[in-house]
């Protein structure tokens, strides 16, 4: 009878992010050898492991990983418990997330990222996307599922230009996994669809409107809702409209920019489905960049890689806080906390 996973198979080398429910360790499995011993290792935070929604949503998170496999999901190796405390096992992808690449090249004194190579990285997501929505369970029934909290942060890019899809909250169109608490949002809110903030049904028109909001600022260098205070930031993604890309950016080509600017409708039902954002980045790259791939994307992270010579400063403090998620309270508002 196989043995049952143990924190104890594991030794942790390094914290690299932490949000509310848990932490993210680069981790060894003990008596491993090749690449193949580092792990990225999610343990649930002590202080947490009492909650029962807490517990709920990362057991929901467990379960539902041992359903996904795509190239660009990073594949669940086992989870367990010890002590109390959840865990989840997951291939470790050694590469930068887009929020520490954007990060390293500002601090070397670059701009954002060529548009060529942004909206490559944009169709490889949307074809994750389009895996995760029409995913079915076990038994064939359709799961509905979400993503809903696309920023930088949640996107990497490998080594070998692979991207990879990371820490998503996940929800259903129709009875979500774990219900978030009335008047919490499970986002960033400067990467929020209005519809996250009006608490209303959610379902992948909110994933078109988080990637190009994504999309913009690998663009632009800029996140266009974004303001000083969490209730300012709010109201601009309720109401306010961001700047054209062609007057930030004019060599973006014309059909990127209206693809973007569709995509970013205050209403769901007015945006473009994922189909057509990925159709309209496909015809800029066939008709100006067709030869931007993997190998170009993997030039493109390689001279901030650890061991390149070239990591930027800021790159373990962007890593630390990649992936904490931000909640805000909206019936009431008030200054957002981490976590």
């Amino acid at each position: 009878m196989q043995q049952a996973p143990s924190l104890d198979d594991f030794v942790l080398l390094k914290r690299l992010a932490m949000g509310a429910m848990s932490e993210v360790f680069l981790a060894e499995v003990k008596g491993g050898v090749g690449p193949d011993r580092l792990v990225a290792l999610k343990r649930m935070r002590p202080e947490v492991a009492g909650d029962e929604t807490w517990v709920k949503q990362f057991l929901d998170e467990a379960h539902l990983s041992t359903l996904l496999h795509h190239p660009f999901l990073a594949r669940l190796r086992t989870f367990g418990q010890q002590d109390g405390l959840l865990f989840l096992v997951f291939d470790y992808v050694h590469g930068l997330t887009l929020a520490q690449l954007l990060e390293a090249r500002r601090a070397a004194g670059q701009g954002p990222l060529p548009w060529a190579h942004a909206a490559r990285i944009a169709t490889y997501v949307a074809e994750c996307l389009a895996y995760l929505h029409v995913l079915r369970g076990r038994e064939g029934q359709p799961l509905g599922l979400v993503h809903r909290d696309l920023h930088p942060g949640n996107i990497m890019i490998a080594d070998t230009g692979a991207v990879k899809l990371l820490d998503f909250g996940i929800a259903r169109r129709s009875g979500r996994l774990t219900e978030t608490q009335p008047g919490r949002v499970k986002a960033r809110l400067e990467y929020a669809a209005p519809e996250q903030l009006r608490e209303a049904p959610l379902d992948g028109q909110t994933d078109v409107h988080g990637l190009a909001l994504t999309l913009y600022e690998l663009l632009s260098g800029v996140q266009p809702l974004r303001r000083e205070t969490p209730v300012r930031t709010m109201e601009a993604v309720l109401k306010e409209v961001p700047r054209g890309l062609g007057a930030v950016r004019p060599a973006v080509p014309e059909a990127l920019q209206r693809g973007v600017t569709a995509a970013l409708a205050k209403e769901s039902s007015r945006r473009p489905s994922l189909m057509e954002l990925r159709t309209s980045l496909d015809l800029a790259l066939r008709a100006e960049a067709p030869l931007v791939g993997l190998p170009e994307l993997a030039t493109l992270v390689a001279p901030w890689l650890p061991g390149s010579g070239r990591l930027a400063w800021g790159q373990d403090r962007a890593r630390e806080g990649a992936t904490v998620t931000h909640t805000a309270d909206v019936s009431r508002p008030t200054h957002g906390t981490k976590g």
